[in-house]
């Protein structure tokens, strides 16, 4: 049987490098605020990504139900992040 990752078509793929590495650099930017002592932004910073997520994919004209993973589906993901962190106390 073939991993996941090769039965996602190449534009999917590339949508989860991009939010793995954004989600990478957030947690890394976090954790060192967090370690200064300052509040930790996690949420607010995955909320606003979010955020960006949608206005881009209005911009792209995507659909939201499409055929690969496209930006909806990063908002949606950056989305529960966000609320997860939140509820965690994250932010």
């Amino acid at each position: 049987m073939e991993p996941v990752s090769q039965r996602l078509p190449a534009r999917s793929r590339h949508v989860v490098v991009r939010f793995s590495l954004k989600l990478a650099v957030f947690l890394i930017i976090c954790g060192l605020q967090t370690g200064s002592g300052d509040p930790n932004l996690f949420s607010e910073v995955t909320r606003l990504a979010a955020v960006l997520c949608v206005v881009l994919a209005l911009h792209a004209r995507e659909r939201p139900m499409g055929p690969a993973l496209n930006y909806w589906d990063e908002a949606v993901v950056f989305g529960l992040v966000s609320r997860l962190g939140g509820i965690l106390g994250f932010g």
